[in-house]
C-alpha cells in the first residue's frame, strides 16, 4: 500500500498539503519529522503531521527527503499545536513554527542545487559557466539573482531555473554560532612581577590613568570583559592604552553559561510555614494521584509562593517527571532562575529571547533528550519538550505578557498550559497576588481550586499605603514628587534604606510641542506622538521603532519655539540627581536594559546596595525582592487609565498592588505613596486597603451586565490596509457578515483601533463576544463561516485588506 503524508507549512493558509512517500523513504517517515517537499517552484521545508494510506482525489507529488532521523515534535506537542491552531485560528504550520527553536523551525534560506538528472554534455558554454559556479560555491537564490543581474547570463540563469536544471531548496537557517567575548591576558613576556617592578620604578607617572589601571589589573588577569565592573578603573581607554603599551592583549573565549556563577545548594530548601504547608499538601495529593488538577495560588506579595512552587517541583522531579516554570517577563528570569537553580542545579534549562540562538537550541535539545527536566522561561516556554511532564507553574498568572499578540499564533499561555496539562495528566499552579478576573472566575466555577496565602513570611508586614492627591499639592512639589513622598525618601536615605519609584512612561518627556501653533510631532509610521529621549536627543515611536533627531523647528509652522511637555523615566532620573545629589540613582526600563545582561547587572547593583534609588517603568513592579526597600512611590498612578480598554482599571489596580508589594519585604516596615489626580478611583481605594477581593467583586459587577470577559470570550477581527477607505468599507462588510452568521451574539464595531494607523497601515476592528465555554471546534467553525460569507460578499473588491483573527483578545 502506498504511504501518504499530510505536511504543515508556516503559511497563513489554514490547510495541510498531501504528498506520497517514495518506496525508498516509506520506512523512515514519522509524524513530527521535517521533510523537503516540492511546493510551487521550489523545495520547501514542512513538518509531517499525519501519516496514512488514504489516497487523495488529486495527483500527489513525492516527498523528496526527510531531514530528521527522529521526530522533533512528540505526539503530545503535535496534539497541542493542532488545538492551538483551531482555538486561536492560526495555521498548524505557524503554530509548529512557534513551538520549535531557531535552527529547527521553518526559518530558512533558499539555496540552489544542480538537478540530479542534469546532463552537462547538453549544455552550452554560458549554461556550463553558471553550473560550474554553483557547483564550486554554495549559493542562495538571492545571491545568484544579484550576481547575474544586468549581465548577459541573467536570462540563461532564469531559463535553467524554469527548465528545473537548477533546483531551489530551503535549508534551515542555522544562526547558532558560538557566542564569544574578550578575555584580557598578559602580552608576550609580561607578567605580574614585571608590572610590579615597573610600577615601583622612578620613570612611572602615577597620575596617568593607565598606570593606575595596571596596578589594579596585575592582580586580576586573566579577566573577562563581562567580569569588569561598571565602576572599574578598567575603562575602554585604559584597556586600549595598556594594550598599546604592550602590557596586555586579549583572546576570544566562549561566553560562560548564564547559570555558571549561580550557587547550587540543594539542602538549602526552606521549610514551609503552616499556610504554605496546607497549600502544598493539596497540590501534593494531586501530584501523587497523577491526574490533571488546576490550582490558583492566591498569595499576597511576599507570602512565599515561590517556596510552594519549589516544593511542588521537587516532588515532581523525585517522582521521575519534569516541570515547566513560566514567568511573565525576561526581567524576572534572573531572580527566578537563581532561586530555582539553588535547589535544582543543572536540572534546569532556561529558554528566553535574550539568549543566543545557539543557547536556546542547546537548552531545547537538553530537554528533548531528557538530560534536563525543568524548563524556565516566558510565554513560549510552554512549548518546551519536557519529557514526562508532571507540573506547569504560571507565576504572576495575571500578567498581560502571557498573551501573544503578533505574529500568529495569538495564543494565551494560561489557556495553553491548562490544555497541555490536561493532555499529560499533569498539575497546573497559577500564582498571583492579584489574580486575573478570568482566574477568579475559574475558581468560582470550580474549574480550579483556590489556595490562599494571607501572611508575609517571617515578621514582614504589608506596607502602609498613602494616596497623595496631586491637585492638593500643586504648591508643595519637588519636581514631580509631592512633599510627603520627598520627605519620606529623604528619611529613608538618611537611614541607608532603599527606594523604588515607578513611572510607567519611558523616555525623557511625553512629547514635544510648538508654543506658537500647538503642533505635537507624530510618528510618520503610526498615529502616536513621538516621545523625547534626551540622552540620545531623539524623538522615538515605541510602537514601530521609528526615530529621528529632535526637531529644532516646528514642522507645521516653522517656529523654533518648541518646548518639552510632560515627563518620562529619564526626566525623573535627572530630577532625582538634583534633589538627592548624594544618592546613587539607577534607571530600570526597556531603554536602559536593551543591552544583553543589563537586566541582571542593574538588579545585582541594587540588590548589593550599590544604588539607593531604583526608578523605572512597570518592570520594577514585578517580582523583585529587596528587603532593604522601605519606600515605594508611584509618580503618576493615572497612566494606566489613559488607554481605552475595559481592562484599564484592573491593570491599574494590579500594577499599584504589585509595586506596593516591593516595600517592607524585610524586617523594616514599608510605606507606599500613590500620587494621583483621581483619588476616588476604585483601583486606588482598594489598593490602599490591599483588598483584592473587594476590587474583584466591584469589577465583576461592572463587567457582567456588559458581557465582558470573563463572562464572554472576545474574538477580534483586525483589518489592515494602506488604503483607508478600503479598510473602512471592508470592516463594515465583515460586521454584516458576522451578524448574518451569528445573529444572536453581540458584534462590536466596526471602529478604528486604539492606535488607528501604524507601519503605514490603517487598522480597523470588529469584535465578537461569544460564550466563554465555547471550545476549539466552535471557534474554528464560527470564524471559518464568517470569513467564507465575508469573502463571498466582497468578491475580492478589497484586495489591499488583510484580516487577522485574535481569539481571547485583550487591549
Amino acid at each position: 500500500m502506498p504511504i501518504f503524508v499530510d505536511v504543515a507549512l508556516p503559511a497563513a493558509v489554514r490547510k495541510q498539503f498531501t504528498y506520497h512517500v517514495p518506496d525508498e523513504l516509506d520506512s523512515s517517515v514519522q509524524q513530527g519529522q521535517r521533510v523537503w517537499i516540492p511546493f510551487r517552484n521550489y523545495y520547501a521545508i514542512g513538518v509531517i503531521v499525519n501519516v496514512h494510506q488514504q489516497k487523495p482525489s488529486f495527483k500527489t507529488k513525492p516527498v523528496r527527503k526527510v531531514l530528521d532521523e527522529e521526530p522533533l515534535l512528540s505526539e503530545e506537542l503535535l496534539d497541542l499545536t493542532q488545538w492551538i491552531s483551531k482555538f486561536y485560528y492560526a495555521s498548524w504550520g505557524e503554530t509548529i513554527q512557534a513551538a520549535l527553536p531557531a535552527g529547527l523551525n521553518f526559518v530558512s534560506r533558499k539555496y540552489l542545487n544542480i538537478a540530479d538528472d542534469l546532463n552537462q554534455e547538453q549544455l552550452n558554454e554560458d549554461q556550463k559557466e553558471i553550473i560550474e559556479d554553483l557547483q564550486a560555491n554554495k549559493t542562495t537564490l538571492n545571491e545568484a539573482k544579484k550576481r547575474w543581474k544586468g549581465t548577459g547570463l541573467n536570462k540563461v540563469f532564469s531559463k535553467l531555473l524554469k527548465d528545473k536544471k537548477i533546483e531551489i531548496w530551503e535549508e534551515p537557517d542555522m544562526k547558532v554560532t558560538v557566542a564569544t567575548e574578550r578575555e584580557w591576558i598578559w602580552a608576550n613576556d609580561k607578567n605580574e612581577e614585571k608590572a610590579r617592578t615597573f610600577l615601583e620604578s622612578e620613570e612611572v607617572n602615577e597620575d596617568l590613568k593607565w598606570t593606575s589601571a595596571l596596578a589594579h589589573i596585575a592582580e586580576e588577569l586573566p579577566i573577562r570583559q563581562s567580569e569588569i565592573p561598571d565602576d572599574s578603573v578598567f575603562t575602554s581607554y585604559t584597556l586600549k592604552k595598556l594594550q598599546d603599551e604592550g602590557w596586555i592583549t586579549y583572546r576570544e573565549v566562549e561566553k560562560k553559561n548564564e547559570m555558571e556563577h549561580l550557587d547550587h545548594e540543594p539542602d538549602s530548601i526552606k521549610s514551609l510555614n503552616d499556610e504554605q504547608r496546607a497549600a502544598f499538601g493539596e497540590i501534593n495529593e494531586s501530584l501523587s494521584d497523577g491526574k490533571f488538577a488546576n490550582y490558583l495560588l492566591f498569595g499576597i506579595t511576599g507570602s512565599g509562593k515561590t517556596e510552594v512552587y519549589i516544593h511542588a517541583l521537587k516532588k515532581v522531579i523525585e517522582s521521575g517527571k519534569g516541570g515547566i516554570v513560566l514567568v511573565p517577563e525576561i526581567a524576572l528570569t534572573p531572580q527566578t532562575v537563581s532561586r530555582f537553580y539553588r535547589i535544582f542545579g543543572d536540572e534546569i534549562a532556561v529558554l528566553h529571547s535574550r539568549m543566543t540562538n545557539r543557547q536556546r537550541l542547546q537548552a531545547w535539545q537538553d530537554l528533548y533528550s531528557g538530560k534536563k527536566n525543568i524548563a524556565i522561561g516566558p510565554r513560549s516556554a510552554v512549548f518546551a519538550p519536557v519529557q514526562n511532564l508532571g507540573l506547569i507553574i504560571l507565576d504572576e498568572e495575571h500578567d498581560s505578557s502571557y498573551k501573544q499578540m503578533d505574529p500568529a499564533p495569538r495564543y494565551h499561555a494560561r489557556e495553553t498550559a491548562i490544555m497541555r496539562a490536561q493532555m499529560n495528566d499533569a498539575v497546573v499552579i497559577m500564582g498571583s497576588a492579584t489574580p486575573s478576573m478570568q482566574a477568579l472566575n475559574m475558581a468560582a466555577k470550580k474549574k480550579c481550586t483556590m489556595l490562599e496565602l494571607n501572611k508575609r513570611h517571617a515578621n514582614a508586614k504589608l506596607p502602609e499605603v498613602k494616596v497623595l492627591d496631586l491637585k492638593q499639592y500643586k504648591g508643595a512639589m519637588r519636581g514631580e514628587l509631592a512633599v510627603p513622598l520627598f520627605m519620606a525618601m529623604e528619611e529613608a536615605l538618611d537611614k541607608d534604606e532603599q527606594i523604588i519609584l515607578l513611572y510607567n512612561r519611558r523616555g525623557y518627556a511625553s512629547y514635544l510641542q510648538c508654543e506658537d501653533c500647538g503642533h505635537i510631532p507624530e510618528s510618520p509610521e503610526s498615529s502616536v506622538s513621538l516621545t523625547y529621549h534626551k540622552r540620545k536627543n531623539l524623538l522615538m515611536d515605541h510602537y514601530t521603532g521609528y526615530s529621528r533627531r529632535k526637531d529644532t523647528q516646528c514642522e507645521n509652522c516653522g517656529s523654533s519655539n518648541l518646548t518639552i511637555q510632560g515627563s518620562g523615566t529619564q526626566n525623573i532620573e535627572e530630577q532625582l540627581d538634583d534633589l538627592f545629589p548624594n544618592a546613587n540613582v539607577i534607571r530600570f526600563d526597556r531603554d536602559s536594559t536593551s543591552r544583553k545582561g543589563a537586566h541582571e547587572n542593574i538588579l545585582k547593583q541594587f540588590g548589593e546596595g550599590k544604588a539607593d534609588i531604583l526608578i523605572g517603568t512597570q518592570l520594577v513592579a514585578k517580582g523583585l525582592d529587596f528587603p532593604n526597600v522601605t519606600v515605594v512611590g508611584v509618580v503618576n498612578a493615572d497612566t494606566e487609565l489613559a488607554f481605552p480598554s475595559f481592562q484599564a482599571t484592573e491593570r491599574m489596580y494590579q500594577l499599584l498592588s504589585q509595586v506596593s508589594g516591593r516595600s517592607g519585604r524585610g524586617e523594616k516596615p514599608g510605606t507606599v505613596f500613590l500620587q494621583t489626580r483621581q483619588p476616588d478611583n476604585s483601583a486606588l481605594i482598594f489598593a490602599k486597603k490591599h483588598d483584592h477581593r473587594g476590587f474583584a467583586r466591584q469589577e465583576m459587577e461592572f463587567r457582567k451586565p456588559l458581557y465582558y470577559p470573563p463572562f464572554s470570550r472576545l474574538i477580534r477581527f483586525e483589518l489592515k490596509s494602506t488604503k483607508g477607505h478600503e479598510v473602512n468599507m471592508a470592516a463594515h462588510a465583515l460586521k454584516n457578515s458576522a451578524e448574518r452568521v451569528v445573529p444572536d451574539i453581540p458584534v462590536l464595531g466596526p471602529s478604528p483601533a486604539a492606535i488607528p494607523w501604524m507601519n503605514k497601515k490603517f487598522i480597523w476592528e470588529v469584535t465578537l463576544k461569544i460564550e466563554p465555554e465555547r471550545g476549539a471546534r466552535y471557534i474554528e467553525a464560527l470564524v471559518d463561516k464568517t470569513m467564507e460569507v465575508y469573502e463571498a460578499d466582497v468578491k475580492g473588491k478589497f484586495g489591499s485588506v488583510r484580516v487577522n483573527v485574535n481569539v481571547d483578545a485583550i487591549n
